[in-house]
């Protein structure tokens, strides 16, 4: 079977069942860690760091951001809030596994900065809420996810109140059932699907994702991002795929015929659904296989990649 191009956007079996059924949903994050940068110089610091505009973390939402290399590759993302205790420090929802290398990086920067770098990881966590049908969550605990209207919302609080949290306002899920939801939206994951001192920020959808503000001024790697952007010249991206048969392990190959064009990488076995970093220009027009299963990958909404799709549910808003 030949793969179109553009895919369809809807009408997968996917999509079928995450319709079908409806409701708040949430979940503990086990595996995120909590940093909290303060000090008199705090915002001021990040704000030449990263990549978004840490000024918009005012308490009232959240900020999807990251920390590149100066050559511009992807490092570290995190969510950025306002502590509720200080306005002027930030609280950063990170990957738990590298939150102290996160911390090293900082305080790599710092310099003289009257800033404070400290990992709240042992009292604080981070629980999700969603809706199964993917419908946005106007309210509940935490913030709206900046990255997708359908991702729901998040809550940076202390450990000892997210089950009460999670109690009052959604039926609680484990983590592979957010996982699945966000792989259903085709939203990847650093820890699972993003290669620290390797993957380019645009390859995974960062600025469609909010994850970018090109116009707030410096931040580490931003002569290259911005470059990239401006010429058009991603050609990798990370995508939804269907999978027709078995599904292939995490890092598996996609070849179309004798070309290697991507990888496999977060898979949902029960939906026949996974992510894959692949190359546009070697896509098109052809049979894409891994292992033994067929693979079709999608464009979802969200996304626009230069075919005059996507750039739904307020993706985009800080280019």
């Amino acid at each position: 079977m030949r793969i179109g191009w553009p895919r369809p956007k809807s009408g997968s079996r996917n999509e079928t069942r995450h319709m079908a059924m409806a409701g708040a949903m949430a979940s503990a994050l086990t595996e995120r860690g909590v940093l909290r940068i303060g000090g008199a110089e705090a915002r001021s610091f990040l704000q030449g760091l990263v990549t978004n505009n840490v000024d918009r973390a005012d308490g009232t939402r959240l900020v999807y951001s990251a920390l590149l290399t100066p050559q511009g590759k992807f490092l570290f993302d995190f969510f950025m809030a306002a502590d509720p205790a200080d306005k002027d420090a930030i609280l950063l929802d990170c990957d738990g596994a590298r939150t102290a290398e996160l911390a090293k990086r900082l305080a790599m920067y710092k310099l003289r900065a009257k800033v404070e770098i400290e990992d709240r990881s042992e009292a604080m966590g981070v629980a999700v809420f969603w809706h199964e049908d993917g419908s946005p969550m106007a309210e509940g605990p935490g913030l709206p996810d900046p990255r997708l209207a359908a991702m729901g919302r998040r809550a940076i609080m202390a450990k000892s109140e997210i089950d009460g949290a999670i109690a009052a306002s959604a039926t609680s899920a484990d983590e592979d059932a957010w996982d699945r939801h966000r792989i259903s939206l085709g939203i990847g994951d650093a820890a699972k699907d993003f290669e620290p001192d390797r993957t380019f920020p645009l390859e995974v959808n960062l600025a469609e994702l909010n994850g970018i503000d090109f116009q707030k001024g410096c931040f580490v790697g931003q002569e290259v991002t911005s470059r990239t952007k401006r010429r058009g010249s991603v050609r990798k991206r990370l995508l939804p795929v269907d999978v027709e048969g078995d599904m292939p392990a995490h890092g598996t190959p996609i070849k179309g015929g004798a070309r290697e064009v991507g990888t496999i990488l977060s898979t949902d076995a029960e939906a026949g659904r996974a992510l894959a970093l692949v190359r546009l220009d070697l896509i098109r027009d052809s049979i894409l296989e891994a292992g033994l299963s067929e693979i079709r990958p999608e464009i979802p909404g969200w996304l626009d990649i230069g075919t005059g799709e996507g750039k739904e549910n307020g993706a985009g808003e800080n280019e």
